[in-house]
């Protein structure tokens, strides 16, 4: 039974947000769809190069992402994302950079329920969904819910990178949908 966690970067304080000089649709990275002929993307930050996490908060709230890092997900997740290139523009120079497109998009509570029976209160028996998440995440290590936008991973994938000490990201393990509420 696999556990499953929520990605989520770390705060950086202010000034540690990205910016994008680019019109890019969102919506296609919310829905997974893959693109194609995808151009250079130039971003910037006002901080030092070698003060960059490999995860670093932008205001597309798109993983962006060190090459470290990306080479991380494309060994771990090879078909589940794809890596748009990114050159940062920071106070010391260029850093490539990359926006990741998560490619498997679902429903996570709607991957994994039951109904039971629950008693409420002394009157009533209602059929209630129990929304266990664990397993619900299949063969995918790594998945953005439809509806919340939120990034799953498995306990397998927050282990590798925890393990690799991935900078400006905390995963955090969750069993019930009702937990992210």
């Amino acid at each position: 039974m696999d556990k499953v966690q929520v990605w989520s970067e770390q705060p950086m304080g202010k000034g540690w947000r990205a910016q994008c000089h680019h019109q890019i649709d969102r919506h296609r990275f919310t829905t997974g769809e893959w693109f194609l002929n995808a151009s250079l993307l130039a971003f910037s930050i006002e901080q030092d190069a070698d003060m960059l996490p490999d995860v670093l908060p932008n205001v597309l709230n798109i993983p962006l992402v060190s090459e470290r890092m990306k080479q991380a997900l494309e060994q771990f997740t090879p078909f589940s994302v794809q890596c748009l290139r990114v050159q940062l523009q920071t106070r010391s120079g260029w850093s490539n950079y990359y926006l990741i497109n998560i490619l498997a998009v679902r429903r996570v509570e709607h991957l994994h329920k039951t109904n039971i029976f629950r008693p409420i209160g002394k009157k009533y028996v209602y059929f209630m969904t129990e929304r266990l998440v664990q397993d619900s995440l299949g063969v995918h290590h790594l998945l953005r819910d439809e509806l919340t936008d939120r990034i799953f991973v498995s306990s397998q994938l927050a282990r590798y990178l925890e393990r690799l000490t991935v900078t400006g990201i905390q995963f955090d393990e969750i069993n019930r949908m009702e937990e992210l509420i």
